[in-house]
Parts: structure tokens; sequence; C-alpha cells
């Protein structure tokens, strides 16, 4: 049986069966191979995908200028958008939930009744970039229409483990949960970005932090917005580098693998989106966690949507918006169901 290699950009050869495993040998770090069998010609065509491309968001963006133009152009605009939102939205910054130098939130709208529901926000970043002070974009218009912000931090890799961080993010949903019931808050809701998205994912998909977390009947909904949810390909590519993964951790740290049937009777809502412009690999993890939780956990309420013409930041930038997707479908969660 010959194998007809497929590799980018559409370039095909066949080559021997001895051949393609010590070629996927030196490979095999930074690619993704899938295999599809022709029974009636007897060859099975190796698609090979390039791990690189696929975890770095900025090269399937259609927008202009050169991918580092694209992350800049994302990180100035919500560098000025939440500096707008700091200058203009009554807060209450750095308030700290645990005892490291990240660990601090951010509330905005401090001047809202007590009992306004509450958006909590996890920045992405791959884990060792952005930060909180440039993630305050969403008070912007979240503040008219009548809902606090909560922005949360953390500390970044590689200055901790990705599981202290996981850690991390449960620290401040317990210090919110209580803020929330202290405050007779309608609501609590999470979103979450890239892999804030993951770290979302990760907190709702642990029984022991509910179980023990009684202020937690305080959480509505959850917004996971172009997340990573299978980590066993990100420790084979450049991200590793600051993350420092081992290999061991990307199961047990991949939301896609954990049990989420805890939630069943708690009646939250959870929306998944992907941008267009995101690249296979996003879309598909988000479709495949979908799946997770609809189909295996039989979970009710869940929603999933790739939103047409948007890239992995656009789909998130819009957020500073007064009339974007994610304030209008909060809003319209918020009158329906509480």
């Amino acid at each position: 049986m010959s194998f007809r290699v497929k590799m980018n950009p559409f370039t095909k050869i066949t080559i021997k069966f001895k051949d393609f495993l010590r070629y996927t040998y030196f490979r095999r770090k930074h690619l993704r191979s899938d295999a599809k069998e022709d029974e009636i010609q007897g060859t099975v065509t190796m698609e090979f995908v390039d791990l690189e491309r696929e975890y770095t968001p900025v090269l399937w963006s259609n927008r202009l200028y050169t991918p580092e133009h694209r992350l800049n152009l994302h990180i100035n605009l919500v560098t000025a958008e939440s500096e707008i939102a700091t200058n203009n939205v009554p807060h209450k910054l750095e308030i700290e939930y645990g005892s490291t130098p990240g660990q601090k939130l951010d509330i905005f709208g401090t001047d809202l009744p007590n009992e306004s529901p509450i958006l909590v926000f996890i920045h992405g970043g791959y884990w060792p970039d952005v930060s909180r002070e440039i993630s305050r974009y969403p008070a912007k218009s979240l503040y008219p229409a009548g809902v606090k912000t909560i922005i949360v931090g953390y500390d970044l890799c590689p200055a901790v483990t990705l599981a202290e961080v996981v850690n991390q993010i449960q620290n401040a949903a317990r210090y919110i949960f209580e803020y929330a019931e202290k405050m007779n808050s309608r609501g609590v809701y999470f979103a979450g970005h890239g892999t804030g998205a993951h770290l979302v994912a990760k907190l709702l998909a642990s029984s022991e932090f509910f179980e023990n977390t009684p202020d937690s009947h305080h959480l509505q909904g959850a917004f996971l917005i172009s997340g990573l949810y299978d980590l066993r390909e990100v420790v084979n590519t450049s991200v590793n580098r600051s993350v420092q993964l081992p290999h061991e951790w990307a199961v047990p740290l991949s939301p896609q693998f954990d049990c989420f049937s805890h939630l069943q009777s708690r009646r939250i809502r959870i929306y998944i989106f992907a941008a267009q412009n995101d690249s296979p690999t996003f879309k598909r993890q988000s479709r495949e966690f979908y799946e997770l939780l609809h189909n295996t956990c039989l979970m009710q309420n869940m929603y999933l949507e790739i939103k047409d013409d948007m890239d992995h930041h656009e789909i998130v930038e819009c957020f500073a918006n007064s009339n974007n997707y994610l304030k209008n479908l909060l809003i319209h969660d918020i009158r329906k169901h509480i």
C-alpha cells in the first residue's frame, strides 16, 4: 500500500510506507495527519495540518496588513477602549481575591443598583500574554445596559503553571459569587475569549467547586468565545515554550475530556462561539465541545454559532461597541430568564 501525502499548499507526492514513517517521525511534533482510505484504489491519503498555523489566529484573518500589524491593531484597539471604559464607568480596581500579584479583579458599574446582573470577563492571550488592564473594554457597552462588569486578572505562565491558573480562576469565582450574594445580584454570567474560554470551561467542569460554593447558585450562563478545549496538540507548538505544559497534563487540563453532568440540574445557558475566520482547528474544537455538552452530557440550553465575517479578535472586539451581538444576547438572556 502506498501513501499519497498532501502538503500545503496542495503539493501531492506518493511515498512508500517506511518513508512515510520516517517523514512523520521528524515532523510529528508540528503536524497533524488526517487519514482517508480509498479501498478501491488501495491508497490512504494523508492530509498534513501545520499545527503552528492552526494555533496562530492572526494568520487566518482576512484583515489587511501583515499578521504582526493585525495583532498590534487588536492590542491597540482593546487598550484604547479599555481606557475609555476606565475613564467613564464608575469602578473599583485591583481588588485582591488571592495572595499572588496577578490575583486581582476590577468591578465596573459600582454605582448601579446592588441587584444588577454581573458579567465576568476572563481574557485570553494563550495564558502568558494580555492583561486585565487592557481587557476592561466590555464595561463600555454593558454599563449603559445596567450590567456590572468584573474583569478577572490572573498570574501568567510560565511564572505559574496552567493548573495553578485554573485554581486561581476558581478563587476569583468564589469571591465573585460571595459578592453577588452580598449584593443580592439577579445573576452572574461568565465570558471568556480564546484561552479565557478554556478557563471558564474548566471552571464549569469542576463539580467539587460547585458543591463547595453555595453562592454559585447565582450562576446563570456562560459565553465561550473562540476557545480551546483540547490541549493535546498545543503542547507540540511554540505556544508551549511559554506555557511549559507537560504532555501528561494536556488531557487533565482539557475541558473536552471533563464531565459536566453536574450542571444539568442548574439550567444554565451556555453559548459557544467561533469566528468564520478562525482556523479550522478552533472551529472544530468549538463544535466538538458543543457536541460533548449537548449529546454526551445531555445538557439543555446549549447554543453554538460560527459568526460570519469575523476573525479571532473581531469576535470579541465588538464587545466595546454599543450595539454588539454579545451584549444583545446577554440582555436578551437576562430579560428572558431572570
